[in-house]
């Protein structure tokens, strides 16, 4: 749902792209109507706009985008999209929509799929000085989908679902740096699907998901929403590489213009209630947990991700009793990779590019692309956030390292585990046949190299050196299997 206001605010800005209007004549609606022209090419028909009102009202028809030599266009049926455009001065225009929306489509053999949201909601408000919506609410409310698809391979999957509601609000302001600044909520309300999967008369896979709720909470900064339109009229200019040849400065400004793309993206959310329905049993987890903070095409590259599990439960039966202490019912995972340049790669291969040759980029170019990557000739990677834990135990680590060709790789850990006794219980209680008793040694040199603190738990700090020795505590542990 994310990509919809981005995508809104491009058919918008198209819209409105023409010199300010004051009327709402049927000139001007032919006029905002050639503007697309420089901005969807031929793809600006499937858009119509007429007068309606104190504004405009534009029609989208999708399916007029579809080859009609495409087997998927004869079967292709879909509600034409349409919202009003009011202007309200100043470049700004009141953006409203409201009404169901219907696809339906049928590829013999292969997809059958249908799509209705019972009510497809928009109000917000576009700027054109920003080319984007600066306040967006668009909900999308009982969304239901039914689908049966088949491979060659004779794999039947049918699936079938609803959303009680899926959608996205926020606003946008100007970066005083350039580019604009969205920030945005994506809430999802109670959903279910069912997934029934069979092959060659085999017994049937059903599969049923329920969530009870989720949201995704996020902020993009420095998007370069103007850039990214100038790219797409220069692109609409030239329909082919022969004509982008021909202006190269002109493509090479344009790319350039784009950078970074976007300053920094990061966001946090969560999926509460997830339940699952399985041959086995029910499953199910509290909560998911998600997170990602992305740098765009910056000197400073950086990409972090994170993702976490609370309670966690298992189809009854699936674990023996003796293992369901082993088993993590919380857990989480999170890493940042730092220290790289994403701005000189691009800068040197839009530089080097030559649209009359074949291929178009130097061959030894590739080659530069990893110096330039990695400056120093490493990177930095840090994990973080990382942990499982029961009612039995609890397991953290965090750890920093350098890797990359230019050095050895190095770096530092902490570990910690609270409850490792109870672990070794349980698998010297273990089954011969489960091979966990072997693994009890092991353990036990574990916990000889960690150091006791006061709440029972057990830590080991980790060193890997640049001359290639592993540091326990510091003990040389290489040392200890001599």
């Amino acid at each position: 749902m994310r990509i919809i206001p981005s995508g809104l605010a491009l058919l918008i800005f198209t819209a409105v792209a023409a010199p300010a209007i004051a009327a709402t004549t049927a000139d001007d609606a032919a006029k905002l109507q050639k503007s697309l022209q420089v901005y969807l090419g031929s793809a600006a028909n499937a858009v119509k706009i007429t007068p309606e009102g104190d504004g405009f009202k534009a029609v989208l028809d999708f399916a007029s985008l579809v080859p009609k030599d495409n087997k998927a266009a004869a079967a292709l049926t879909l509600t034409p999209f349409d919202f009003n455009l009011t202007p309200e001065g100043n470049g700004k225009w009141k953006v409203t929509r409201q009404g169901p929306f219907k696809l339906a489509s049928k590829i013999e053999g292969q997809l059958e799929l249908t799509e209705a949201v019972e009510s497809y909601v928009i109000d917000g408000e576009f700027d054109e000085a920003l080319g984007a919506l600066s306040s967006f609410n668009i909900e999308a409310k009982n969304l239901t989908f039914n689908e049966v698809a088949t491979d060659p391979k004779g794999t039947n999957i049918k699936a079938d679902g609803k959303f009680d509601l899926i959608g996205v609000k926020g606003t946008a302001v100007a970066n005083p740096s350039g580019g604009i600044d969205i920030k945005f909520s994506e809430p999802v309300g109670p959903a279910t699907l069912n997934e029934n999967i069979s092959s060659n008369g085999e017994p049937p896979l059903a599969l049923q998901f329920k969530v009870a709720n989720g949201n995704f909470d996020g902020v993009m900064t420095g998007v370069k929403s103007l850039a990214i339109l100038d790219l797409m009229k220069f692109f609409v200019a030239h329909q082919d590489q022969a004509a982008m040849a021909k202006d190269q400065k002109g493509f090479k400004s344009a790319l350039t213009n784009i950078l970074p793309i976007f300053a920094n993206s990061n966001g946090q959310g969560s999926l509460n209630k997830l339940e699952v329905q399985t041959p086995m049993g029910p499953a199910g987890v509290d909560k998911l947990n998600f997170g990602l903070d992305l740098n765009g095409v910056v000197k400073d590259g950086k990409f972090s991700e994170s993702f976490g599990v609370e309670g966690l439960t298992l189809p009854p039966g699936l674990t023996p009793p003796w293992a369901l202490a082993l088993v993590p019912k919380n857990s989480s995972f999170g890493f940042t990779v730092s220290g790289y340049d994403a701005d000189a790669p691009a800068m040197a291969d839009i530089m080097a590019l030559d649209l009359s040759k074949t291929p178009p980029l130097p061959k030894d170019q590739e080659a530069q692309m990893l110096q330039l990557l990695l400056p120093k000739g490493t990177a930095d990677v840090t994990i973080s956030k990382t942990s499982v834990s029961n009612d039995t135990y609890t397991i953290t680590a965090d750890a920093s390292m350098v890797v990359g060709p230019a050095a050895k790789p190095t770096g530092k850990a902490l570990i910690t585990a609270k409850g490792l006794d109870e672990i070794m219980k349980i698998m010297q209680a273990s089954p011969p046949e489960a091979g966990l008793q072997s693994g009890v040694a092991t353990l036990i040199v574990a916990k000889g190299m960690g150091k006791a603190g006061a709440d029972g738990s057990m830590a080991w700090d980790i060193q890997a050196t640049p001359d290639g020795k592993i540091m326990v505590n510091g003990v040389d542990a290489s040392q200890l299997a001599k």
